[in-house]
């Protein structure tokens, strides 16, 4: 499997679906894959995006804690397969010579990922079969905001797929 790393460029709302999408482009390319997610990982991702932070940890902020405490390094995210229309991710852990993989929701990969620092890829053929040229913005622009100001309610615009 040929995987090639990909880029977190945003967050945005498909104005078709009223639903997020998280942007990744490879180096060089000037086309994007959109994956659609949910409004609390966009958020998350969001969050990791802007640096943004709160008092208490949430999920996936948690779940880096945990991968630190027992001496675990997350080495890379892989979006592997779509299937049905669902992407699907799994996690690659490592710890010494031990290198564990768990399957995970792209979105939750990917926030996990900024946390981490660690690099995204996809498998090429998906990459290329999905990718595409997106219109960014509406006639009025696009606007790009942290979607846990007013997620279903008008929300941010972003893209017309």
């Amino acid at each position: 499997m040929e995987l090639i790393e990909v880029f977190i460029q945003g967050i945005a709302v498909d104005k078709e679906r009223e639903y997020p999408v998280v942007l990744l482009k490879a180096d060089g390319d000037e086309e994007i894959l959109p994956i659609w997610i949910g409004p609390a990982e966009a958020t998350s991702i969001y969050m990791a995006l802007a640096r943004k932070t709160f008092e208490r940890p949430l999920t996936h902020d948690l779940l880096q804690i945990i991968i630190d405490v027992l001496g675990v390094t997350v080495s890379k995210i892989e979006i592997t397969d779509i299937h049905e229309e669902t992407y699907f991710a799994r996690i690659v852990l490592s710890r010494g010579e031990e290198i564990f993989y768990i399957d995970a929701r792209p979105s939750d990969s990917i926030a996990l990922a900024l946390r981490a620092k660690a690099p995204v890829f996809v498998e090429e053929g998906l990459y290329m079969k999905y990718k595409r040229h997106l219109q960014i913005g509406t006639d009025e622009g696009a606007e790009f905001k942290d979607p846990s100001d007013d997620f279903g309610s008008g929300g941010f615009d972003g893209i017309d797929a």
